[in-house]
């Protein structure tokens, strides 16, 4: 900097009307002083420029102390001829470990836009907190491998490989029928994981439109293209970025869509739609699907580099009904969160109920057991679940059982539940027709003679006195 260029940068500082600053060298004198300062104070610049501080500004001790001692202390109050409060940063100066000498600067012109801006920034600062805290939430997995219930030799060996899996960084491919848990094993493996303290992103690959898929997964930059909103875009990636992104319904993705995915899976890297720089990202791959990708390629629907570079871990989970052993526990699992969720206090289930839940295929896996147990809380006494608080799919064929094992143990089960249905139809018919015999024969579409018989076989009693009033 030239002395032409110093002494315009001095002359700034001492015409600026918002900072006040004054400057002493290493012996205690006064060298430069702001007019800014002189308005403040009411002490005059002449008065103090090439003397001692000490001598100039008698009872403002603080900047030689802060010489002295080499500790700056920042926000110290100042009240300035006018009454105000400001507030004064006192900084030592110094080249290396040498000081040469201190300097104040005084920034805001009284307390009040101080405290005003303080309040802005404090309230600033806990938004950004709160919004910080909520979106770890939104980024977070949920579930552990505790999560994940089951006694069952089948269930073990896949919780047993999914945790060897979760300490690597090699892609996992979750395969296996709807609702048999495949997001809870992609939760778990990532909290398991040396990334666990990082991002899960979850992105379902059949819920977002195919011509949209491209900018929610690698962002876009403002103006990319028609419809994109104003500003930059980041991408699910960039999101996971140190962390892991959750492919959902991988099998979904167009042809179109499958090349882009694999580069970036190769590469780590991205590039934004309308974008001209590569992000170079850190993130792991794990994806699911309940179709068979072998068989998608086969049909020329999925392309099989993608597949062998989505699944270098592979992760297949068993049925409901290949766990049956399982069943009763999970129920018992559901019906201790639903009590915790609504407030019940639903002691258990009827005996039979472990039998008919074991009966049922389960084509909707466990979502389907946890919908059966969320219905069942819902209609109960709220005691205890019994049989009829099942849906009539299940227990169809448990009551048919139940009635073939009374007519095994009483031969004329069937004759007398449709003598006991006839008794109750007559005894309604006669009834609501105040006993007249015509009326109820013409409802029942029977003769009178047969009325006559029905009565007498069923030996309703008052019917003799009342002979005159049916007629």
């Amino acid at each position: 900097m030239t002395t032409d260029e110093k002494a315009f940068v001095m002359d700034a500082l001492d015409c600026n009307p918002y900072i006040g600053m004054t400057v002493i060298n290493k012996d205690g004198i006064c060298l430069f002083r702001t007019k800014k300062n002189e308005e403040l104070s009411g002490i005059k610049n002449s008065g103090i420029i090439g003397k001692h501080f000490s001598v100039a500004v008698p009872h403002h001790n603080e900047l030689l102390e802060v010489l002295k001692t080499g500790v700056p202390r920042f926000g110290l109050p100042f009240r300035t001829i006018t009454g105000d409060m400001t507030f004064i940063h006192r900084i030592p100066l110094k080249i290396g470990d040498e000081i040469i000498g201190a300097l104040s600067i005084t920034i805001f012109r009284d307390a009040r836009e101080m405290e005003n801006i303080l309040e802005k920034y404090n309230s600033t600062k806990n938004r950004l907190k709160y919004y910080e805290q909520e979106l770890r939430k939104l980024r977070a997995a949920k579930y552990t491998f505790e999560n994940i219930i089951g006694m069952s030799d089948e269930i073990i060996a896949s919780k047993k490989l999914a945790e060897n899996y979760a300490h690597g960084n090699s892609s996992v491919l979750i395969t296996g029928e709807t609702g048999t848990g495949k997001e809870l094993f992609a939760h778990a493996i990532h909290l398991a994981s040396p990334r666990k303290d990082g991002p899960f992103i979850r992105v379902n690959c059949g819920a977002i439109p195919a011509d949209l898929l491209e900018s929610e997964l690698f962002g876009y930059e403002e103006g990319a293209f028609t419809g994109a909103k104003k500003g930059t875009k980041v991408g699910k990636f960039e999101l996971a970025n140190q962390g892991t992104i959750f492919l959902d319904e991988v099998s979904l993705l167009s042809l179109s869509m499958q090349p882009k995915l694999l580069s970036v899976l190769q590469n780590h890297e991205i590039e934004r739609i309308g974008g001209n720089r590569i992000v170079r990202l850190d993130f792991r791959v794990i994806s699911a699907t309940n179709r068979n990708l072998e068989k998608m390629i086969g049909e020329g629907t999925f392309r099989s580099d993608l597949y062998y570079r989505l699944g270098i871990l592979s992760l297949n989970l068993p049925s409901l009904r290949e766990r049956k052993d399982d069943i009763y526990l999970l129920a018992l699992h559901f019906l201790e969160s639903f009590n915790r969720e609504y407030g019940f206090n639903i002691g258990g289930m009827d005996p039979q109920i472990p039998n008919i839940l074991s009966d049922w295929n389960w084509p909707g896996n466990i979502r389907e057991l946890r919908n059966v147990l969320e219905r069942a809380v819902q209609v109960s006494d709220k005691k205890c679940i019994s049989v009829n608080d099942l849906p009539d799919y299940l227990t169809t064929n448990w009551k048919f059982s139940v009635l073939q094992c009374s007519a095994k143990q009483h031969p004329n089960i069937l004759r007398k539940s449709k003598d006991e249905v006839e008794k109750k139809l007559l005894e309604s018919a006669l009834v609501s027709n105040s006993w007249n015999k015509s009326r109820t024969a013409k409802q029942l579409g029977v003769s009178r003679a047969l009325l006559y018989a029905l009565i007498k076989k069923y030996d309703f009693q008052g019917l003799s006195t009342r002979e005159s009033s049916l007629q």
